[in-house]
């Protein structure tokens, strides 16, 4: 009995122990929604933490707010970023502009399920109902109200979480003000979907779109933001939805959400914001450089000094949501380094030097020109679509010439960008380049074509996106129209120039455009360099500081074009990155070579002939004696 009793005292213990050690191992679960700013909120939560000692296990991003706030209910998560209220209208309660009182009520309800709100970091953000400047004033809307006056159809661009959300989204607000008339454009939650909403408002195809007031788009692109005249979305003050256990269990977690308290201002939350949705840097590195700033971590912290990996880009390429796109999903196969933009006349030939990872380039510079046409260089290779610029050709509408072959002096972007290549190649396909002047031109599209409105040229030539919004502005604004390059796909000049395709500006596509445009387009794409074979002599004194270009691993380029998931193949007039050829699976049909079969065989032979040697003998029957 007594050696029982010790038996069962020893499992005990045994179990405590082991209990213990787990115990001791527990991780603190940081999680976020999947857009920047939770994600910058719950890297500065988890890197707070570890600089006190605690082991952090990062889900940034988990979910939506409905996932996210089950799963820290259901003791998965432990802490994350969440809004007083978001949390108000998930449990059930109708939401007020009181950021107080929202507080006190979800930290009541919050209180049975063994969740606490930390305290408030300092700014709310807000829903953003938003429009572009150029839209909102045409129609003369400044509030959500003016809408429901509106005698038209109202195309909204949201996110799928904001038509799912229960008392504070799209359905209830159209209700609140009385909107009926409206056709809706839903996309993913997240930063991806906030492109396409900013996108789809810049280019017109929707009038009103939804964002959040620390938005960095907001800023950037001028956009107006719609007054909520009759209050109806609550305020969404930001701070840490966390599990009291995990305040128990990591003692210093409490001065950790403390540390925070009050400082992040609506103005700082912007600028993070565009930190990482415009200039592709990450979360991590940006909630770092604002704790070291506001000597919540040291100088030196982990993540202070984040690689930065150089993208080499036209003169011309400048901060869009078209870039933005390109250069997440850059990081996308890069993950861990913070991504920054080099202009540069020769992309290609930077990250052939090794001064560049990648490059974001037209088709137009994978060739050079020749007395005899384009010849193809064989520095790098394309491995991801971005797109397609379509060129633009202007000209005056009074004084001004109907054809390109009319003009003898014309505006382009600077050397080395897409315009003036493209322009290059077709003037010289087309016999005019030494007829026509080039002037190749750093300026403002606005002041190339202020200068052609005043007679300083005959056209202006510019490869961009259709529907490009400063475009719309010039025609809109200015004396001018566009002109038909039609002469160019007539000349046959396709069949040199392969990776110039025929193109049609559509009708409607600029105001005052009532008829399809023939023109002319280059795809765009993002390029890695071929590998450089060493040649022999290299190695030795002087060669230590050639730079060298790295390609890019198969695994990063499929990164990559999964997350631009753009849905067009590269045009095969370039040269196309080894990962995204087919695989062909060659069979050897040749026997295998073993020795043991050899050796059998040649047995297999040698019985064969000695067979066939007795079968040719006389047979014994036929043997004679012989006489006497």
């Amino acid at each position: 009995m007594k050696i029982n009793m010790l038996k069962l005292l020893l499992v005990i213990i045994f179990g405590m122990s082991v209990s213990a050690c787990q115990d001791d191992k527990r991780t603190l679960r940081v999680g976020a929604k999947p857009f920047s700013e939770s994600m910058i909120i719950a890297e500065m939560i988890a890197q707070l933490a570890e600089n006190q000692g605690i082991a952090v296990e990062r889900q940034i991003p988990y979910g939506p707010t409905q996932k996210l706030m089950e799963a820290t209910k259901q003791d998965v998560i432990d802490v994350y970023p969440e809004y007083n209220g978001t949390s108000l209208i998930f449990l059930g309660q109708a939401p007020t502009s009181d950021g107080a009182a929202s507080t006190a009520t979800v930290q009541e309800l919050f209180k049975p399920l063994g969740l606490e709100m930390g305290p408030k970091l300092g700014f709310s953000n807000d829903y953003a109902i938003v429009m572009s400047a150029e839209r909102a004033q045409e129609l003369g809307v400044s509030t959500i109200g003016d809408l429901a006056g509106l005698s038209q159809t109202i195309n909204f661009a949201v996110e799928e979480d904001f038509v799912q959300r229960p008392a504070d989204g799209l359905q209830q607000m159209n209700r609140r003000y009385g909107i009926t008339d409206i056709n809706v454009s839903t996309f993913p939650f997240g930063t991806e979907g906030k492109d396409k909403i900013v996108l789809a408002l810049l280019e017109g195809s929707a009038d009103v779109g939804e964002l959040f007031m620390t938005d960095g788009q907001i800023a950037e692109y001028g956009l107006t933001v719609l007054e909520d005249n009759l209050g109806f979305f609550p305020v969404y003050e930001l701070a840490p939805l966390v599990r009291t256990s995990a305040l128990e269990h990591f003692g210093n977690l409490g001065s950790v959400l403390d540390s925070l308290s009050g400082k992040i201002s609506a103005a700082d939350m912007q600028a993070m914001n565009k930190s990482v949705d415009l200039d592709a840097q990450t979360p991590g590195s940006v909630a770092t450089g604002f704790l070291v700033s506001k000597g919540l971590l040291p100088e030196d912290a982990e993540g202070s000094q984040v690689e930065k990996l150089s993208i080499a880009a036209y003169p011309d390429v400048v901060r869009s949501s078209e870039t933005a796109k390109a250069l997440r999903a850059i990081r996308a196969g890069f993950s861990g380094s913070d991504l920054e933009v080099n202009n540069t006349a020769d992309p290609l030939q930077a990250i052939a030097d090794g001064n560049a990872r990648v490059a974001v380039v037209g088709a137009e510079s994978f060739y050079s020109l020749s007395e005899e046409g384009p010849v193809i260089r064989q520095n790098a290779h394309a491995f991801a679509v971005l797109g397609y610029k379509t060129a633009h050709l202007l000209t005056r509408k009074q004084g001004g010439t109907g054809s390109i072959t009319e003009m003898s002096k014309i505006i382009t972007g600077a050397e080395g960008t897409g315009s003036a290549r493209v322009l290059d190649m077709v003037l010289q396909s087309m016999g005019l380049a030494g007829s026509v002047e080039v002037i190749q031109s750093s300026e403002s599209l606005v002041a190339q074509a202020e200068s052609l409105a005043q007679g300083n040229a005959d056209g202006v030539f510019i490869m961009t996106t259709l529907g490009d919004r400063t475009m719309r502005q010039v025609l809109e604004n200015a004396n001018l129209t566009l002109v038909g390059i039609e002469e160019w796909s007539q000349g046959g000049h396709t069949a040199q120039y392969s990776f110039i395709r025929p193109a049609n500006i559509a009708a409607r596509t600029y105001p005052s455009q009532f008829r399809p445009i023939p023109s002319l387009s280059t795809q765009t794409v993002i390029a890695s360099p071929i590998e450089k074979q060493q040649e022999a002599g290299e190695v030795g004194p002087g060669t230590a500081g050639v730079a060298s270009a790295v390609p890019v691993s198969a695994d990063a380029v499929h990164a990559i074009s999964e997350a631009l998931d753009s849905g067009e193949v590269i045009d095969p007039a370039m040269p196309i990155h080894a990962a995204l050829l087919p695989e062909i699976e060659v069979v050897d049909k040749s026997l295998p070579f073993s020795l043991d079969i050899s050796i059998a065989n040649i047995l297999m032979i040698v019985f064969t002939i000695w067979v066939l040697y007795l079968v040719s003998l006389p047979s014994p029957r036929d043997f004679k004696m012989p006489e006497g």
